[in-house]
């Protein structure tokens, strides 16, 4: 048997080229060189490649020789205490009725103590570990949690603010409507006697959902790379707060609008976020059936010049779970648009299985701190993935993407293409992007891509195409550029009779093209998503300024 593993770590700013090349260096010396030249050699576990690098890193990093010293008993109490408390501040008060809430009883339960069993073996979670290395999780363990009232006058939101979030809603698309994390009825399209139609919408876990539901995240892949926020998710769940969308035909009319509308009350200060309700959706996508599926975060008045900060002083953490049935078809369009104080964890789980395709293409730039766990398994031959991501971080702000796709089977695709601006100096990109292709994945073509531009001295990515290869009859590819705007690009530019300003606006505004133009929820939620990376471009260029 023959195994490569190509694991390349960079860690990169405007101005620690010296410190880049020592990396190279120490990561060659490791015997992980990121050369991408396939060598046979001795098979190593995954476990092991995260530990040296893991402790390159914290090595380089080390501001003190003297160990810490905590008790076995302190440390348990350290470990559990938060996430006992970020479940409490998570917890949900059912507001549907009984009938609801008996549907749904046994299989909350099940997730519950499934969760909390995962989440005794626990520890929170710190820059210590590699999975949060680069992402400042003590903004989350380290904030005092609170509970905004569902009946708070402050955190309401009003219908004009509801109907301006719908308004690039595609017609005919069913809408599926959270508020402040919590189901809404009253802006969504649901209603009895519709589990025959293509698209159908329930609050009520029946059939073979009931089965799969909350099960994602408990495969050995993903209890390694951690997801200890989809199961504070899966422990706070309510019966009356889950929506399984159902699609049974092929149609390009099938399409389902999920809109995520937050707000925090104007009593949050800084060191507080509001916490709650968390959205949980499956989809099942049944056999030879097609979804185009939109998503669309925001803060209510976030987008208005009058906003104000405590606005967005909130955790959200929702989860998405998505079943693939023989020849399925989905195709995912995500924005990402919270205010700035606002904290985001977010997990997709995806399982397909045989001839089934599933793409999504993604365009954050909201909120303070912006993690997705995006995690894909090909359950049968000839299946296709396509991942695309475009990540603008601008000031104070991270957005962070840890991907995982394993392929089990033969003949399976995947094309994974990962773009990130930095356009301020406190910015910071983060990539963490693991394709495996498993023994038995024969004749597979593997690509993934992840290009990084950074507009400003001090600006930060970190970046970490993985590609294990356990097969020995696969076409696989990657890679990964780091850089600011190319001279020659600008020359070009210009010498069509444009300044140098517009000829970096014009190039900064096309990096992210790609990705965008991919986006399948219509032109009008097109044109949101170029609006809104827009307008962050333009704020962000104005801070440096003023900074400057």
């Amino acid at each position: 048997m023959v195994v490569f593993s190509l694991f390349n770590t960079t860690t990169a700013t405007t101005t620690t080229a010296k410190t880049l090349v020592k990396l190279r260096r120490t990561v060659a010396a490791l015997g992980l060189a990121p050369n991408h030249h396939h060598h046979r050699r001795r098979r190593r576990s995954r476990g092991e490649l995260l530990g040296k690098n893991h402790h390159h890193h914290r090595k380089a990093k080390s501001v003190s020789s003297s160990p810490v010293v905590v008790s076995a008993a302190a440390t348990t109490t350290r470990d559990n205490e938060w996430i006992g408390t970020a479940c409490n501040a998570a917890t949900q008060q059912q507001q549907q009725t009984d009938d609801v809430i008996k549907t749904n009883e046994k299989t909350v339960e099940r997730m519950r103590r499934s969760a909390k069993e995962a989440l005794s073996r626990s520890k929170t979670p710190t820059n210590r570990d590699e999975s949060w290395r680069f992402f400042d999780v003590a903004e989350i363990t380290s904030a005092t949690l609170i509970r905004d009232d569902d009946d708070d006058e402050e955190v309401k939101i009003a219908e004009e603010d509801m109907k301006e979030l719908l308004a690039d809603a595609p017609s005919g698309a069913k809408v599926v409507a959270f508020v402040n994390g919590r189901f809404s009825e009253k802006w969504s399209s649901i209603g009895g006697g519709d589990e025959d139609a293509d698209v159908s919408i329930s609050r009520r876990i029946n059939g073979d959902i009931a089965n799969a539901i909350g099960t994602y995240d408990e495969d050995e892949e993903v209890d390694a790379q951690g997801a200890i926020f989809s199961r504070i998710n899966k422990n706070s769940t309510a019966g009356d707060n889950v929506v399984c969308v159902t699609v049974k035909t092929r149609n390009a009319e099938n399409i389902v609008y999920i809109v995520h509308a937050r707000k925090s009350s104007k009593d949050r200060k800084d060191g507080e976020l509001a916490s709650g309700a968390n959205a949980r959706v499956f989809i099942d996508a049944m056999s030879k059936s097609s979804l185009n599926v939109i998503e669309k975060y925001a803060t209510v008045g976030g987008s208005k010049s009058s906003a104000k900060k405590y606005e967005s002083r909130y955790w959200a953490n929702d989860v998405v779970e998505m079943r693939l049935a023989e020849d399925a078809r989905v195709f995912h369009s995500l924005s990402q648009n919270h205010g700035r104080e606002a904290v985001h964890t977010r997990a997709t789980y995806v399982r397909q299985n045989e001839s089934s395709a599933y793409e999504i293409n993604e365009v954050n730039v909201g909120a303070k701190l912006h993690r997705h766990d995006l995690r894909v398994k090909q359950l049968g031959k000839q299946t296709d993935t396509k991942l695309n991501c475009f990540n603008l971080a601008g000031a104070k702000q991270t957005q962070d993407l840890h991907s995982s796709i394993v392929l089990d089977f033969e003949e399976g695709t995947t094309d994974q293409r990962h773009r990130c601006i930095v356009s301020s100096s406190s910015g910071k990109g983060v990539f963490d992007g693991n394709v495996r292709v498993n023994k038995f994945a024969q004749r597979t073509d593997a690509k993934q891509i992840t290009r990084n531009l950074l507009l400003v001295p001090k600006a930060t990515v970190n970046t970490r195409p993985n590609l294990q290869i356990v097969a020995d009859d696969v076409k696989c590819t990657h890679g990964c550029t780091v850089s600011d705007l190319e001279e020659e690009e600008l020359f070009y530019i210009q010498s069509r009779g444009l300044t140098k300003e517009v000829a970096r606006s014009l190039l900064v505004s096309g990096f992210g093209t790609e990705i965008i133009s991919g986006i399948q929820g219509g032109e009008k939620f097109k044109e949101y998503v170029r609006a809104s990376v827009q307008k962050a471009l333009s704020k962000d260029a104005a801070e440096e300024l003023l900074v400057a």
